[in-house]
């Protein structure tokens, strides 16, 4: 069913009254224009499952980006270390999956895809903050431009594989969907980052990996953004 069905319906609904037999044939007028449209469609899965879905893009798509790149960074790291950053990812992670799930369901609960990106680009690096030391600009852009470039080349087709997952759902906003798909989809190049550089330097990781998230949820939320603006002109 289309607007201009919606627009039929209502403009019929809308009409005078004269009797009951003017009732009754409106109603099954509208009842044709309803029932001859209908199609049957796949029920959507349980918001468990795809949430479960989109961690599992997350996790494989990151590990197995770093496991072609070299897992150099996991060995440069205390056990403390690992278990506070990849426990930290993996928490930030899971509000973003469900931050997109919610978005695929109009009464799904509170849009939560801010509040996931605000944990990515804020809490994290707080977090490497407190873990690492080094804040020298030497080779700075040097050794940061490529951890940006190789993020977000991890970043790019999980935005997609989400975004895949998403049209499967009832989307009224593209730009919060966006967002929340692009905060996930950078939180997997951030992950691979994690894995591989060796670099511990805080500055590194605060600017280069955390702008790997910024990044993401910049364009998620520009191109979503984008397709509204189509979708209004459209109808």
């Amino acid at each position: 069913m289309n607007r201009d069905d919606m627009d039929e319906i209502f403009s019929r609904a809308a009409q005078p009254v004269q009797s009951q037999e003017d009732t009754s044939a409106q109603v099954a007028q509208v009842k044709a224009v309803i029932l001859t449209r209908l199609r049957p469609v796949r029920p959507l899965a349980s918001q468990a499952k795809i949430v479960a879905l989109f961690l599992a893009v997350f996790f494989a798509l990151a590990i197995l980006a770093a496991s072609l790149l070299g897992l150099v960074g996991i060995h440069v790291l205390s056990p403390l270390q690992r278990g506070l950053i990849y426990g930290a990812l993996s928490l930030i992670a899971i509000l973003a999956a469900v931050a997109c799930a919610r978005e695929m369901r109009p009464g799904a609960g509170v849009r939560i895809g801010a509040l996931a990106l605000g944990a990515a680009v804020i809490g994290f690096p707080l977090l490497a903050s407190l873990l690492f030391s080094g804040y020298g600009t030497s080779n700075f852009a040097q050794q940061g431009i490529p951890c940006l470039v190789a993020g977000l080349a991890v970043a790019i087709p999980s935005g997609l594989l989400l975004l895949w997952v998403l049209r499967r759902g009832l989307i009224l906003s593209w730009a919060k969907a966006g967002l929340a798909a692009g905060t996930l989809a950078g939180l997997t190049g951030l992950g691979m980052l994690e894995l591989h550089c060796p670099n511990l330097a805080a500055i590194h990781i605060i600017v280069w990996h955390g702008s790997v998230v910024a990044s993401s949820a910049l364009l998620g939320l520009l191109l979503g953004s984008l397709a509204d603006a189509i979708r209004r002109h459209k109808s």
